[in-house]
């Protein structure tokens, strides 16, 4: 089971420590506590420390420019509990309409996965806004691209081992 950890605004953690990370393929329109419905993308990650690793659920509310996290109930697991824990969040994602697809990140050399990481909007402090315009980093905008389309091809090879 997962809860909502409403302290959690941005992932600021070091891209070695994520060791699976899934993206849904396309936007889903959802409607959160607190924000209007809208269109939100989703991230399944698992996060190594030591002998522990915590899975997180992310939705990215894409209007609000804002993230949305889930962790499970206990917090941090053991490498034992994890591979259960992980499956769970899947269908929690899932359960809302999106499809994940693997990101490869596990095999990308260390450098791209910096940069994979460093582009992520659940990575990026919730944005300010002026006069009802978001601001943009474009140089992350063209690395989503690069994301979603990499997403696509692994979707496309998911779809062709069935």
């Amino acid at each position: 089971m997962f809860i909502q950890h409403k302290q959690l605004k941005h992932l600021s953690i070091p891209a070695e420590k994520v060791t699976h990370l899934h993206s849904s393929s396309s936007s889903v329109q959802l409607a959160f506590a607190e924000y209007p419905p809208q269109l939100c993308r989703a991230y399944l990650l698992q996060i190594s420390g030591g002998d522990k690793v915590l899975v997180v659920v992310a939705f990215y509310l894409v209007e609000s420019q804002s993230s949305i996290f889930f962790i499970p109930k206990f917090g941090e697991l053991s490498e034992e509990e994890v591979e259960e824990i992980y499956e769970e969040g899947y269908s929690f994602i899932e359960s809302m309409g999106f499809i994940l697809t693997e990101t490869d990140y596990h095999l990308l050399p260390q450098q791209k996965q910096q940069s994979y990481w460093s582009a992520l909007p659940i990575c990026q402090p919730p944005s300010q806004k002026t006069a009802d315009v978001p601001l943009r980093d474009e140089k992350a905008e063209q690395e989503m691209k690069k994301l979603r389309l990499q997403s696509r091809k692994s979707l496309g090879r998911f779809f062709a081992s069935l």
